[in-house]
């Protein structure tokens, strides 16, 4: 009996060492994906701000074309008018290219941002 009882208390420390590097495995791995959330987060925060802001400025450049066009043509409900074709024709465009222009970049570059 008393020959066991090394190897006995040897697999007790051996299993409770393989309880703690489990645990702390644990917490490393919440403590990288949480690292990995917050990147995506924050990346998308700041593209979402840029975006607002771009869209902001995207708006006064038409309502100054809009009103330059206008007098160009005496005309400001057919310069708008224009104006709005153009937007149409460029989110036809957007639509029928969404996969390659927008949703595999996204993809792409969120997945690489949280597997670097």
């Amino acid at each position: 009996m008393k020959d066991t009882e090394p190897l006995l208390e040897s697999a007790g420390e051996t299993a409770e060492y393989a309880k703690q590097y489990l645990k702390l495995q644990i917490d490393y791995l919440r403590l990288e994906s949480a690292e990995k959330i917050a990147k995506v987060g924050s990346s998308l925060f700041a593209s979402l701000a840029i975006a607002a802001l771009g869209l902001i400025a995207l708006l006064m450049l038409t309502l100054a074309a809009g009103f330059y066009l206008g007098r160009l043509w005496d005309s400001y409900p057919l310069a708008f008018l224009c104006l709005a074709g153009f937007y149409a024709l460029l989110a036809g465009l957007v639509w029928v290219f969404k996969e390659r222009w927008l949703t595999n970049p996204m993809l792409h570059s969120i997945i690489r941002s949280f597997f670097k």
